[in-house]
């Protein structure tokens, strides 16, 4: 439920920013206000209180984003109030900039290691995923000490497992079957 309701709201939003021709604007904004929704919990938690009115939390919408967002994004904002659904705003805004990705062709690639990685270990993954997937690749980066060294690399759905602890449970599973025979 929660993820077609956040679908449904930023395909809205997607479609009118290709309609008025701003999604770079829109999509800088949405990710400003995101960061302000994540980092300010407290107004997250306002916005959801069931003994504020609806007008009350409008109006804290039109006074915190009118000066920092355009009128497409803050009516987006105040639609989600209006109808009661901004526990979904964050939800909402991400799905909306995963959207803006898909159009752009950028695909996010997940690189876990255990160690943070230089710049130009980054650069050389990038460049290597660029020519095989065919598409521009945005890197996030996570560090996992659990896998010992090497690296695991997540685009989409799939996961190219070249850890330590990836080929040790590899010859783990290799001893067991040897057993089983």
């Amino acid at each position: 439920m929660a993820q077609l309701i956040s679908k449904r709201y930023a395909k809205a939003l997607f479609d009118l920013a290709i309609e008025t021709n701003k999604i770079d604007e829109l999509e800088s904004q949405s990710r400003v206000t995101r960061e302000i929704l994540e980092s300010e919990k407290e107004f997250m938690q306002i916005l959801q209180h069931p003994q504020i009115s609806k007008e009350e939390k409008i109006q804290l919408i039109k006074d915190t984003f009118s000066s920092k967002v355009s009128d497409e994004l803050l009516g987006l904002l105040i639609l989600v109030v209006q109808k009661g659904r901004q526990e979904y705003l964050l939800e909402i805004l991400n799905t909306f900039l995963d959207e803006v990705k898909e159009h752009k062709g950028i695909v996010t690639a997940v690189v876990v290691s255990a160690v943070p990685l230089k710049n130009e270990q980054l650069e050389k993954i990038k460049l290597n995923l660029t020519s095989s997937v065919k598409k521009q690749i945005q890197i996030e980066t996570q560090v996992d000490p659990s896998i010992i060294g090497g690296l695991k690399i997540r685009v989409g759905d799939r996961v190219l497992d070249a850890s330590i602890s990836g080929q040790l449970q590899g010859l783990k599973a290799s001893l067991y079957d040897m057993q089983l025979v």
